[in-house]
């Protein structure tokens, strides 16, 4: 899979946007920034050749109260003996990608820092990631091409996959079963299954239609053909409002408008207690949202199972992926070697990626996937013996590459509560993808890049 370009801002445009966003974040991250001592830096470890290095890790995943994230942590130490890794728990791509930003304009970075892949590109134009490609070129045989492509720009590798979204539909067997619902596998059938669960049960939907998840609109709309960042040589083009992403507009404005799913955010009070009472009948997102509907209604463990995601067009099996982090290396980090080399055996070893799993995420490696299709199914669906290897094969599956923008985060704020108001109103929802797309393009312009149509 060829990666993914992305071309340079002018010079001007890249400072004015640097400049701009460690303006918006240096209220919100003084505190954070005064609470880290020189004596609790990175910098302030020895970093003489040989002697003892403290690598810091921002991460999510990893928490220190985890005894699996210690056996990991210590697992390293003892096959690196002068290498200490500290974690530092930190929140979502958001607040972890704003916070880098402002530590690398004061020269105080981590060593390690777990992302989601859709923040990666904002982070390597403003020049706050190292290139990893020669650090990690021994690990390149330990994670697929698919996988890689996600962290690789201009044939340059700057993170380590950790996890990744192959994306499945999670649904209500027993309920599906009980109103005579076959599981869809197109998209055009998925509408005919949200109209017999109506019919069914007048409370049901197959779904919630949640406006704000953008990353799934982004990849829906990439499965029917649309690309919502590309490159052309040294320019940008933008996609939201091109033709075949409005298709998926019109798909989601069809069910919206004819009450075939419920308009509701995700994780909410009300969205559990509908998932607990079987009226929220399933969610087309990736392989970790078992664990996410277990952890919100655990009493309905072994009434689910996933299967591939439906498709626009019947045996085109291809999607993208959906979330995942990596394992970047700061540009500033003042033990990148290092860094580097914890961030390949834990995210692309064969023994690192296996002890992913002890994470309940979807490790990224391959001796990690492999060892999935032995281990036991999510808790949500213990009787689901082939989870693993249905979402195996979604991986093998899943060839059609997503390239994130450096403005994903305009985007976010353009599109979330325009179309959640749309959908509420009923008023049009290609209106909210053609704005979003313009304010995504002046954007882009406004920060020095050249945009194409």
């Amino acid at each position: 899979m060829t990666s993914p370009t992305l071309p340079p801002p002018r010079p001007e445009g890249r400072r004015r946007r640097i400049t701009l966003l460690g303006a918006a974040l240096a209220v919100a991250l003084t505190a954070s920034l005064a609470a880290c001592s020189s004596a609790d830096t990175p910098s302030s470890e020895s970093a003489s050749a040989g002697g003892p290095v403290t690598l810091e890790f921002w991460t999510w995943s990893l928490k220190g109260s985890d005894p699996a994230a210690k056996a990991i942590v210590d697992r390293y130490h003892q096959l690196h003996p002068n290498v200490t890794v500290k974690l530092s728990e930190v929140g979502g791509t958001t607040e972890t990608a704003s916070k880098l930003l402002a530590a690398d304009q004061a020269g105080d970075t981590p060593d390690v820092v777990q992302l989601e892949y859709r923040g990666l590109p904002a982070l390597v134009v403003a020049g706050a990631v190292k290139d990893i490609t020669a650090d990690v070129a021994g690990a390149k045989s330990g994670v697929d091409p698919n996988v890689w492509a996600q962290t690789t720009f201009n044939d340059q590798v700057y993170g380590v996959p950790q996890d990744i979204g192959p994306m499945v539909l999670t649904y209500r067997k027993d309920l599906f079963d009980k109103y005579g619902v076959k599981v869809p596998t197109t998209w055009a059938e998925y509408a005919k299954a949200a109209e017999r669960i109506r019919k069914k049960d007048p409370d049901a939907y197959i779904a919630s239609f949640a406006a704000n998840q953008l990353e799934f609109f982004a990849a829906h709309a990439a499965q029917a053909g649309a690309q919502w960042w590309s490159t052309d040589g040294n320019a940008w083009k933008v996609g939201i409002d091109s033709e075949s992403s409005l298709k998926t507009a019109d798909f989601w404005q069809d069910l919206v408008e004819r009450d075939l799913v419920k308009v509701e955010p995700l994780l909410t009070p009300e969205w559990n207690a509908k998932i607990n009472d079987g009226k929220i009948l399933s969610w087309a997102a990736a392989a970790w949202a078992p664990s996410v509907i277990y952890s919100v209604a655990p009493d309905t463990a072994g009434k689910w199972e996933s299967a591939p995601l439906p498709q626009w067009t019947q045996g085109q099996a291809a999607v993208p992926f959906l979330g995942g982090s990596a394992y970047l290396v700061p540009a500033k980090s003042e033990h990148a070697k290092e860094a580097a080399a914890f961030a390949a055996w834990l995210g692309a070893s064969e023994e690192g990626s296996k002890l992913l799993l002890g994470l309940d995420i979807f490790p990224g490696g391959n001796a990690g996937r492999q060892a999935t299709l032995t281990h036991e199914p999510p808790k949500l669906m213990p009787q689901q013996k082939d989870f693993y290897k249905v979402t195996d094969q979604v991986i093998k599956d899943t060839t059609i590459p997503v390239t994130w923008g450096p403005n994903v985060n305009v985007a976010q704020s353009a599109f979330g509560d325009a179309l959640n108001k749309a959908a509420l109103d009923k008023t049009s929802f290609r209106e909210v993808y053609q704005a979003t797309q313009q304010a995504v393009v002046a954007d882009l312009q406004k920060a020095g890049y050249t945009v194409t149509k």
